[in-house]
């Protein structure tokens, strides 16, 4: 058992070297080491709770808590785990060490060589481990108490003995007669010839595995309770059922004696059952929730065959075999159709139906099948057509997922009869597996695809297809919004973007109803701000047999009945306080709301930032019962399956998020169980709090979030960076951890190192979006510059994005901050609004019109407003020094609008730097290039607030030359070596030219 000492003994030792050392400022090295609490879990009877403690980089630790005794089992390298159904087991997955897998990288060792995970079965009541090496994958199931399955990686291969040496007679020397040489000749003696050699007794073989030359691997079925334990090898893959009845198994073909095969293993009695054999592939194994069926692919054609055909087979618990029940020759398969085996298997839950896909076999047209053409003749070209569904790149993009594209059919697994329910025109069906109803819905929005490119809120048409005959019916014709059926069927509900009101549509006749129609408050986005389409704030479903629907508005909870008057549940106290509530589905398997108990709601209040849990009568009209409300953030409510105990997360910017226990919602007996930020004591942190102030649009006060530095001195001057990205002030007490940046300053870094940042909100006026971030960016900044404590000569502003582009806009129209850093800004809106969001294929032109950018017209309706939002034309009047970062590989804002940026700063000699990181997203993905962003903003922001010097990257550039060879961090020593700021940044003759 891997036993350390607890977290709390750690934050303990950290308090005190603390207490004989002075706080230092975060670095850029905490970031590795930094850790966080992840994965938590309570096991079904409320007794454990399990966490993982997970540095940035290295290897994690599952804590597991016995929340009765306090008793504590610490295992390393855990990068997943699961408690067994009776919480009396925990399974985890352990990974190798670290540290010895980046050392043998940097040896270059064959990936076949690697050390691979292992599998802990964890006894919780006796803390004993059983480890088991070179486990690829494991199996717990969610209803079995005992079972666990498990396949083994391959095993390695045995090292060959080193051949004993035989050892050499001495040799005589020769004699020599004349010319000639000859070898004496030993004589044997007389035993010696006459004596047989000796022979050891061979040790009885033992028979060979016939499976042992497989491509599969060991299986092991393990019993947690008794340590009993089944073994099968060759397996290639498996499917243990959630009741751990059966275990099924595929067996790879080894040769004819040993065929490819499916197998059942019944674990009560041991018996086997051969499935099938003798096909050449098998795939995707399903079984139904009892365990008792099972259905899966399988094909006979070989390597050599053009094209693969799959037949589905079935079998239940009970038959001798798996029959096919679905191939091309089966009725309801269309014609020249086949199994797909692209497609997922699934049962309904009943286990009466088994859901699949079909798909065209494939067709191969007379051009691609001319032989007499080479492959360098055949001319590469895409075509763009005006009324083509989908633009080129979107094609492109979606190119692979339809060529293995799937159509939805349905096998009764009592008659055996199959119904396709999806096609070419209707692609997108809705089933609900826990219900075997007579229809599924589909939604159709081929006719309205091509307005995709300008409008995402496009309209679809939905339809009822029956599950017995396949036949549609269209049901709602344009809706802009998506329907959802109610759980007993009876009812489809959905909210209209156009008129804001939700309705509910009674299946059986067809009548619709207006249910919002009339009333006082807005079911709709009140905060909504763009010309697009405001979206609803939706609802948490409906109670038993399709009684009530339930709905929030911004910040109460609606109870509507198909017939009779809405009733306000929260009795209007949300809108009356400020206080948003959303009902807390703590049972994970529930499907409808309860109406004869008391619910749990979150709480959060809207402008003080509050949050907590309350209850709430769903059946009635009453103020809600407070259960805790407390000035930070509470949240991630879990409660035990079985149990009462509920696990809840409570955080301040100054306190990281710990866990703790509680008896029950109530949040009786609250317990403390992670001491993750004892991490933080050695380092200075800083503090949160909200600033109002009144923008320059239309008055209106607004919230920010003012960052101060640990030790805050009132009477000191400190420099200030400005960041937003729309509204940001709801998360006044959510607590970031140092970590290397994908593209905006790191908050916590910058207040350790005595900045204070600003983090104003935002709110839009049409047509104008950049206007609307300087009416209030500025002014919270005044408001801010009014308390006498900000450095008004050393402020800068950073935004990545939207933030960019709002940054770019910005030092076109102000001189206020001193420096300023844009990530990915769209600068020219005039040449960004044709191109492409290379990531989705999409035309850009939506955003502008439409969502985020906010313009609300065309380029040819509205020049006026794609000129005056563009910070290229202004550039002349920038005098604000850049720090831009813009990555060749973005999908989201073209690199071109960064080039054009950088290119018009370079020409007019303003200064500037641009970062781009090769094959990088939008946002940094590569953890070594977040490292690299940190280093480069921070010199640059220390630079320009701080007076810090110059590194030589922005002193003298990174050479091609010199790229991966360098990384020129180094600070520049200015009594040596003069840095021209703001021209061409040379050196004086003769100095720095090695740097």
């Amino acid at each position: 058992m891997f036993l350390r000492k607890s977290s709390m003994l750690l934050g303990l030792m950290c308090l005190v070297s603390v207490a004989f050392g002075q706080k230092k400022p975060l670095t850029h090295d905490v970031y590795d080491g930094w850790k966080s609490l992840t994965s938590t879990s309570l096991s079904s009877d409320g007794v454990w709770a399990g966490y993982r403690i997970n540095p940035q980089v290295g290897d994690a630790v599952l804590e597991l808590t016995n929340l009765n005794t306090n008793d504590k089992i610490i295992v390393d390298r855990v990068s997943r785990y699961s408690f067994s159904a009776d919480g009396k087991f925990v399974a985890a997955v352990v990974k190798p060490a670290y540290d010895d897998v980046r050392a043998l990288k940097l040896k270059k060792t064959a990936a076949s060589k690697m050390p691979k995970d292992s599998l802990y079965v964890i006894n919780l009541s006796s803390g004993e481990m059983n480890k088991i090496a070179r486990v690829k994958n494991f199996q717990l199931p969610t209803e079995s108490e005992e079972w666990i399955a498990f396949l083994h990686e391959k095993p390695l291969k045995a090292k060959k003995a080193p051949k004993k040496k035989v050892e050499e007679a001495p040799k005589e020397e020769p004699v020599v007669e004349g010319k000639k040489k000859k070898r004496r000749k030993k004589k044997k003696n007389k035993e010696e010839e006459s004596e047989p050699e000796k022979k050891e007794p061979e040790a009885p073989k033992e028979p060979k595995d016939p499976r042992a030359k497989s491509k599969g691997t060991e299986l092991v079925l393990h019993n947690m309770k008794t340590g009993e334990q089944k073994r099968f090898s060759g397996v290639m893959e498996y499917r243990l059922t959630e009741e751990g009845n059966n275990l099924f198994y595929e067996y790879d073909k080894v040769d004819s004696l040993n065929p490819s095969g499916v197998y059942a293993y019944n674990t009560a009695n041991g018996n086997v059952v051969t499935l099938s054999e003798g096909m050449t592939e098998y795939k995707k194994m399903s079984a139904d929730k009892s365990g008792e069926q099972i259905a899966f692919f399988a094909s006979a054609n070989t390597k050599d065959d053009d094209d693969k055909y799959f037949s589905l087979m079935h079998w239940k618990e009970g038959n001798s075999s798996a029959s096919i029940v679905a191939d091309t020759t089966t009725s309801g398969v269309p014609e020249n159709w086949m199994v797909s085996d692209n497609s997922r298997i699934i049962f309904s839950e009943s286990g009466k139906r088994v859901y699949f896909g079909t798909a065209p076999r494939p067709f191969e047209y007379a051009y691609e099948a001319d032989t007499t053409l080479l492959k360098e003749d055949r001319p590469q070209v895409d075509v763009w057509s005006y009324n083509d569904p989908y633009i080129q790149p979107m094609q492109k993009l979606q190119a692979g997922r339809e060529k293995n594209r799937t159509y939805d059919a349905v096998i009764n697994t009592e008659t055996g009869k199959m119904v396709q329910l999806a096609g070419p025109d209707l692609e997108s069906i809705t089933i609900d597996y826990r219900n075997d109803r007579d229809f599924v819905l589909a939604m159709n929005d081929q006719p309205y695809r091509t307005q995709l490119t300008w409008d995402t809120q496009m309209p679809r048409d939905f339809y009822k297809i029956s599950t017995t005959t396949g036949e549609a019916e269209l049901i709602i014709k344009g809706a802009k919004g998506f329907p959802s059926l109610s759980p007993g069927g009876n009812y489809l509900t959905w909210h209209n973007i156009e008129d804001g009101h939700w309705y509910m549509m009674t299946l059986s006749s067809g009548e619709i109803r207006n249910l919002t129609a009339g009333m006082a408050v807005s079911f709709a986005n009140e905060l909504h701000d763009s010309p697009s389409l405001a979206g609803s704030y939706g609802g948490p479903g409906w109670s038993d047999d399709d009684e009530s629907f339930f709905l929030y508005d911004r910040y109460d909870i609606w109870k509507f009945t198909p017939k009779g008057s809405p009733v306000n549940v929260t009795n209007g106290y949300g809108r009356d306080n400020k206080i948003t509530m959303r009902y807390q589905r703590l049972d994970r398997e529930q499907r409808t709301i309860p109406t004869n108990e008391k619910s749990v709601v979150s709480a959060f209040n809207e402008w003080t930032k509050a949050s907590g849990f309350m209850t709430v009568d769903m059946g009635a009209s009453a103020n809600p019962e407070l259960v805790v409300m407390e000035d930070m953030s509470i949240y991630g409510l879990t409660k035990a399956k079985n149990a009462d105990r509920v696990l809840v997360r409570k955080s301040t910017y100054e306190e990281y998020g710990e866990l703790y226990a509680a008896i029950d919602v109530s949040m009786a007996g609250l317990k403390k169980l992670t001491n993750v930020g004892a991490q933080e004591e050695p380092y200075t942190w800083g503090t949160a709090e909200l600033v109002e102030f009144d923008n320059t649009y239309d008055g209106e006060t607004m919230q920010a979030i003012l960052y101060k530095p640990e030790n805050f001195d009132p009477n000191k001057k400190y420099p200030m960076l400005v960041y937003f990205y729309e509204r940001r002030s709801n998360s006044l007490h959510s607590h970031p951890s140092p970590a290397p940046s994908a593209s905006t300053i790191n908050i916590p870094y910058y207040v350790s190192n005595d900045y204070l940042v600003l983090v104003p909100d935002i709110k839009y006026e049409v047509g104008y979006p950049g206007r609307s971030a300087m009416n209030h960016v500025v002014p919270a900044t005044k408001a801010v510059m009014a308390k006498g404590f900000v450095d008004e000569d050393n402020m800068a502003i950073q935004g990545q994005s939207w933030g960019g582009y709002q940054v770019a806009y910005m030092v076109t129209r102000t001189n206020m901050y001193k420096a300023a850093g844009a990530g990915a800004p769209v600068v020219n809106m005039t040449s960004a609004y044709g191109g492409v969001r290379w990531a989705s294929g999409m035309s850009r032109m939506f955003q502008y019109e439409k969502t985020q950018t906010r313009l609300g017209a065309t380029l040819w309706d509205r020049q006026d407003l794609y000129i005056e939002n563009s910070p290229l034309f202004k550039v002349p009047d920038i005098e604000t020094p850049l720090f831009i970062m813009h990555n060749d590989a973005d999908g989201a804002v073209p690199w071109y609008q960064g080039i054009e940026f950088y290119m018009s700063l370079r020409r007019l000699q303003k200064p500037a730097w641009m970062v781009s990181y090769n094959n990088e997203a939008h946002n940094l993905r590569q953890r070594k290039n977040r490292k690299d962003l940190s280093v480069r903003m921070t010199q640059f922001f220390d630079h320009y607030l701080k007076g810090a010097p110059m590194p030589e990257w922005m002193a003298y550039g990174l050479p091609a030359t010199l790229k991966g060879r360098t990384l020129r961090y180094d600070l520049v020593d200015e009594t040596k070596e003069k840095v021209d700021e703001g021209s061409s940044l040379k050196l004086e003759k003769g100095k720095g030219q090695n740097k």
